[in-house]
């Protein structure tokens, strides 16, 4: 009796460290195109927007939030908004505060940042500000290795946005981007947010640009589409861009903002936030949530 006591106090820190590393990790997880800082937006004018964009982060709390269109004026503001969150990420003009970020915001009292970085969509993706193909303006992707401070596991987090107006631009970034996870994150928990511009049934190219988008996603880093997958019934892919329209009740309209995960991830549920205050709306484009977790 005495010796099978001695042998269960022996394995008890082992069950406990491993019982640690089997833990769940769930996430709530927020692609969020914010609107950069243009004085002409009127009642939509950033500064207006802060305490909406505050509130709403406050209260949803999410764990990982891939944001597009942020200016260093903005990330400023934003970091003091959120004193518990720390993110990664640069100007793509310069690497350093020129031009929009795609920054990935993390809450640290739930991860610990093990590694980070960011490339250009382009031709030339390790040198700053290069842009390619048709693209009418420079963009990145910014990626994070996190680490859950509970449970140990580590994962991956991209985020981009992609050109508004080059074809050629868009389908190239797809492609180049999936195969730039696939080489950085190897075979590792994946989670990517953006805005893609990029909708199903485009009046001019059809599906062409969506079928690249998802098949190089699926294809080269087994990548999907959140809303696809969910095991939500309520779930909603909708439209996510709105360009402060007061009508936008009545249009309908296709998403181009979207969050992927690969299959280490299931998705518990995947939803479009509509926030307006009266006539101020939280951005031109509404934030997409998706609540995962790591199932391997």
């Amino acid at each position: 009796m005495k010796n099978l006591l001695q042998n269960v106090l022996l394995l008890l820190p082992l069950l406990l460290i491993l019982s640690c590393s089997s833990s769940d990790l769930s996430m709530k997880v927020v692609s969020f195109n914010i609107r950069y800082d243009n004085p002409e937006d009127g009642v939509n004018r950033w500064e207006a927007r802060i305490p909406v964009v505050k509130s709403y982060l406050t209260e949803q709390k999410p764990d990982i939030i891939g944001m597009q269109e942020v200016l260093h004026n903005q990330v400023l503001v934003l970091q003091e908004i959120l004193p518990d969150y720390s993110y990664v990420g640069t100007g793509r003009n310069d690497n350093k505060t020129e031009g929009e970020y795609a920054p990935i915001f993390y809450n640290t009292n739930k991860f610990k940042l093990i590694d980070h970085s960011q490339f250009w969509l382009s031709e030339t993706p390790d040198i700053p500000g290069s842009k390619s193909w048709d693209a009418s303006l420079t963009r990145i992707v910014t990626w994070a290795q996190l680490e859950d401070k509970n449970s140990g596991h580590k994962f991956y987090a991209f985020n981009t946005h992609f050109d508004h107006r080059g074809v050629e631009a868009r389908m190239e970034s797809a492609i180049l981007m999936s195969k730039k996870i696939s080489e950085i994150a190897g075979d590792a928990p994946v989670i990517a947010t953006g805005d893609f511009n990029i909708r199903k049934d485009h009046p001019s190219l059809g599906n062409k640009l969506y079928e690249n988008l998802i098949k190089s996603f699926k294809e080269n880093s087994s990548l999907e589409n959140s809303a696809y997958i969910s095991k939500s019934s309520g779930t909603s892919e909708g439209l996510t861009s709105t360009g402060f329209r007061p009508d936008w009740e009545s249009k309908e309209g296709h998403a181009i903002d979207y969050v992927f995960v690969n299959d280490y991830f299931e998705v518990e549920s995947h939803q479009v936030d509509k926030i307006v205050e009266g006539n101020l709306f939280i951005s031109d484009h509404w934030p997409i949530v998706a609540k995962v977790s790591l199932i391997k």
